[in-house]
């Protein structure tokens, strides 16, 4: 785990402030270079404290830390339950979150539930990496598939400005009651929290003081016509919370086991799916939503990275046995 940032000096930089160099050699921003002159050793060169008004030279090595080294999420209580690595270097981590489980303790819950984040802690500490972690972009309870945490707190910041810039991104795969017309577009419409159920989300006026602006993007993987049922795959250009489900609801196309925002059994899709479920004995008992991809850059090197998630098997059973 990362806990500071080391780089030689380059002939380019050689007689330059140290400043200008760890603004523009290092790439760091203000903020971390001020949080760094607080912290013991902060910012040295070749091993010695220094200030940002000293002269650097070609060959120094420039050390920066990034954080408290005794920095921990103390309290999260650590939780022993499995954990899906998918990746891993020394500045991130990304797993495969498996459905109905949460990402972070909220609400009711204690710090001492079951959450990914709780595992996290356990996985770190088992290494000797224990620190504060960070997740980038969170999944719904229900949803499975990839999720990105960060091991240190400039870590988080590069992922984050990676993330505002569109060049971090997922890519999920959703199954739809009801095929979308056309079956490839975007989706813009604002959001807001439903005052009449502070649980959910629904789409309301441009503009509107109590909402934000949302857009998704849809394509049409599969289709199947007899079960009016369509497999997409989406991208967000925003995050807002329940956004690929509302957004798909207010199409004619909620997603296949939504509890929340999914048609009532009753209407001929649903009903007829109902029924071929319980002749096979499968049913879909979550919302059929799973980031299936990550894209974003190493935060240091820069490195494009791709991470996939597997479909989880109860999406791809309910596919093969119901929807075939």
């Amino acid at each position: 785990m990362r806990h500071g940032i080391q780089k030689t000096v380059s002939t380019e930089y050689d007689g330059s402030t140290l400043y200008h160099f760890l603004r523009e050699g290092m790439g760091l921003a203000k903020k971390e270079i001020s949080r760094a002159k607080f912290l013991e050793d902060g910012i040295c060169v070749d091993g010695e404290r220094q200030k940002v008004t000293a002269q650097v030279r070609k060959g120094q090595q420039v050390t920066v830390q990034t954080e408290k080294p005794d920095a921990v999420s103390g309290h999260l209580k650590a939780s022993n339950a499995p954990l899906e690595i998918l990746y891993e270097d020394m500045d991130v981590v990304v797993v495969n979150k498996p459905s109905g489980i949460p990402v972070h303790p909220s609400g009711r819950q204690t710090f001492e539930a079951d959450t990914l984040a709780n595992r996290l802690v356990h996985y770190l500490r088992e290494k000797g990496e224990e620190g504060v972690i960070r997740i980038i972009g969170r999944l719904d309870k229900d949803t499975s598939g990839v999720v990105l945490a960060a091991k240190n707190r400039t870590t988080a910041a590069r992922l984050e400005q990676q993330r505002e810039r569109g060049r971090l991104h997922k890519t999920y795969l959703a199954l739809t009651d009801g095929i979308p017309e056309p079956e490839q577009g975007t989706v813009e419409k604002w959001l807001a929290s439903d005052p009449a159920d502070k649980t959910r989300m629904q789409v309301c006026p441009t503009g509107d003081m109590h909402g934000r602006y949302a857009k998704t993007c849809y394509k049409t993987v599969k289709k199947w016509e007899i079960k009016n049922t369509a497999l997409l795959e989406l991208r967000l250009k925003t995050g807002r919370t329940h956004q690929i489900r509302v957004h798909m609801q207010s199409i004619g196309c909620p997603l296949t086991g939504d509890s929340l925002y999914g048609k009532v059994v009753g209407s001929a899709g649903p009903e007829s799916r109902a029924k071929a479920q319980e002749g096979c004995g499968t049913r879909m008992n979550r919302t059929a939503l799973h980031a299936v991809s990550l894209d974003f850059c190493q935060p240091f090197t820069g490195e494009p990275i791709h991470i996939e998630a597997p479909i989880p098997k109860d999406i791809a059973r309910f596919m093969a046995d119901v929807l075939e």
